[in-house]
């Protein structure tokens, strides 16, 4: 019996696939816990249009991602700190600092998404990338100078 997953089951495919299963199963416990749906008539057309406007979503997703990618790229971050002896900062720049210097720029991005091992703790030019879409992390320069 052909079935259309309703959410996530272990070891059968994730919410929105079609699976083939056998119809006691389909009977008894995936349709009985509403964890899907027999693909017959309208169920299955709606299926098809989500399918459409899933991949329609994407492909917008990666379109914007592109662009801001394009701008992260071509950014040049200037952070003015505080300085001791020997060049090493009072504090630390850190990946939420980074994301508000970019926010201030117009481009909005979560600081969970920036690759920063370590904060940055001395001063010089650094390269950090950013994962704005799978497959997609553009890299923006980060100049640390002394402030003042």
């Amino acid at each position: 019996m052909k079935v259309i997953l309703t959410q996530d089951v272990s070891a059968l495919g994730k919410s929105g696939d079609m699976k083939d299963v056998a119809d006691g199963y389909a009977r008894n416990y995936l349709i009985p816990q509403k964890l899907a749906v027999p693909a017959a008539g309208g169920a299955f057309r709606a299926w098809q249009h989500d399918i459409a406007s899933r991949e329609e979503k994407r492909k917008r997703e990666r379109e914007e991602a592109e662009i801001a990618a394009q701008r992260i790229s071509s950014t040049t971050l200037t952070m003015g700190v505080k300085v001791g002896e020997g060049g090493k900062l009072y504090g630390s720049i850190t990946a939420k600092d980074i994301a508000d210097a970019l926010g201030r720029r117009g481009i909005v991005i979560d600081r969970h998404k920036i690759d920063l091992a370590e904060p940055l703790k001395t001063l010089g030019t650094y390269k950090v990338a950013i994962r704005v879409f799978p497959g997609l992390t553009p890299e923006v320069t980060i100049a640390v100078e002394p402030k003042g």
